[in-house]
């Protein structure tokens, strides 16, 4: 049996194309469409369309960022489940790759963005209630009606999260009926000995390997 190639390190960016670094733009609508900064999603679309996992400076200097920004946008990304970063011996420094899953990072933001939304406008209907049970009594119909919309906020919040809980537990299943239909719709396959499935940054070096080295190492696995 031949002896599967060592899986090589991605060389030094040197940049995106033309026509890639057009379509930065349509990242950023999408992002900018769901609460995120344009910035957020400019450097995701440059993960995505990199084909090899980035240092920090490698993303500040084909954007045009400033370190202190840059840091501050893949802290952000990360928390946001939209990117993944491991540290690099060789390098000495972290790289980090696209999370290509949307679906879950969607169902994250709405849910962060929900559970805001929900909060401030029960805290708002808290203090309209106070207020008018200590100056007009707690049989006032407006106090009945702020607390009706109290206990309908409370149950809404739990489905809510209920929903979204749910959504990121199948998606990351591998045997879960919607996690293998986004399987199917992305084309993507998760090996069978791990449920989390291959890493970004795995994925994004393999992006990066000649195609005849990725050719080679399908060989190897069928043999």
């Amino acid at each position: 049996m031949a002896t599967k190639p060592t899986l090589q390190r991605p060389t030094e960016f040197a940049g995106l194309d033309k026509a890639l670094a057009a379509e930065l733009p349509a990242f950023e609508q999408f992002f900018k469409t769901f609460g995120f900064k344009r910035v957020h999603g400019r450097v995701w679309g440059l993960l995505v369309l990199a084909g090899q996992p980035l240092s920090s400076r490698e993303i500040g200097d084909a954007l045009s960022l400033s370190q202190g920004a840059t840091s501050t946008c893949i802290s952000e990304l990360t928390e946001w489940g939209a990117i993944q970063s491991e540290f690099d011996a060789a390098r000495r420094c972290h790289l980090h790759a696209p999370v290509g899953n949307t679906l879950s990072i969607v169902a994250t933001v709405f849910r962060r963005r929900e559970q805001v939304v929900i909060g401030r406008f029960k805290h708002s209907v808290q203090s309209m209630q106070g207020y008018v049970q200590e100056r007009y009594g707690e049989k006032d119909p407006r106090a009945l009606t702020l607390r009706s919309i109290l206990s309908s906020l409370e149950i809404a919040d739990a489905v809510l999260q209920l929903v979204f809980s749910s959504v990121e537990r199948a998606l990351g299943d591998s045997g879960s009926l919607l996690s293998r239909a986004v399987r199917t719709a992305l084309k993507v396959g998760l090996p069978k000995t791990s449920k989390r499935g291959p890493s970004a940054i795995d994925a994004a070096r393999e992006l990066a390997l000649p195609s005849g080295d990725l050719a080679e190492e399908e060989e190897d696995e069928v043999a």
